[in-house]
């Protein structure tokens, strides 16, 4: 089944972490390198003197996809977990309306997405070095969000200004590069790349630009989380608004 595949992945990625001493807190020598704009984001967020994050869960209060540009949203049930020393994003997502369940991961330098319909039929089996290239670039999308990825050695920041900052994300055998907007509060607001690949009508992958928005924050024990996001293709014909959805929590330096 795809949920016991997500299950058993994410379960061998917490068993990593077992061993993980979390005494270490956020402090100011750990944050002085970093960007102007990223600094601010830690103190803004309330980060500042909280436990290092080495996982999360990401809560997903509602989801959304548009399969195509022409078709309208789906309504997904959404899981999602994050490992941080060495950089893994897994997803999993079931279709509200139709018997689809698809299980997304990153890790090891290599993305896959796995589908299923009824839980039975494989319909989507996507991989190669475009796929594992843009499940990178979704974690990038989200180092703010659990921010510890943003202190790790495969995270090279660039400042711009006060309110924007360059990344590079340099994994195995991946190497792209993104950049962080922030609004006048100091709260991230938008990310942009141009290294994701698009995947064309007949199964032409091209770079195409791609945007990742946080709408809204919410506060959560202290802690100020993106709330409200979305993701936007930028096409030749205009934007692509791809996945929308609204996290509810999420809960840091998970063991079991």
């Amino acid at each position: 089944m795809v949920r016991k595949l997500f299950e058993k992945e994410r379960a061998r990625e917490i068993d990593k972490c077992s061993n993980i001493i979390n005494s270490e807190v956020f402090s100011e020598r750990d944050i002085t390198f970093l960007p102007e704009p990223v600094q601010k984001y830690f103190k803004v967020c309330g980060y500042m003197g909280r436990p290092k994050i080495f996982n999360a869960d990401v809560i997903w209060k509602k989801s959304f996809i548009k399969l195509s540009p022409e078709k309208g949203w789906t309504e997904l049930e959404t899981r999602q977990f994050n490992s941080v020393i060495e950089p893994v994003r897994i997803a999993y997502m079931k279709a509200l309306s139709m018997p689809l369940q698809v299980r997304d991961i990153y890790r090891d330098g290599q993305g896959h997405m796995y589908g299923k319909l009824f839980n039975l039929i494989p319909v989507v089996n996507a991989k190669g070095k475009e796929i594992s290239q843009s499940s990178l670039i979704t974690l990038f999308t989200e180092i703010l969000f659990i921010p510890s990825y943003s202190l790790q050695s495969y995270i090279k920041w660039e400042p711009i200004d006060s309110v924007t900052a360059k990344a590079r994300f340099i994994h195995k055998n991946i190497d792209v590069t993104g950049t962080f907007h922030f609004d006048e509060t100091g709260k991230f607001s938008r990310f942009e790349t141009n290294d994701r690949y698009y995947n064309k009508k007949g199964g032409k992958f091209i770079k195409k630009r791609f945007s990742a928005i946080a709408d809204s924050y919410l506060e959560k024990d202290g802690v100020q989380i993106p709330n409200k996001v979305r993701i936007i293709w930028h096409l030749d014909n205009g934007d692509y608004d791809y996945f929308k959805g609204e996290i509810g929590n999420i809960i840091y330096n998970i063991r079991d």
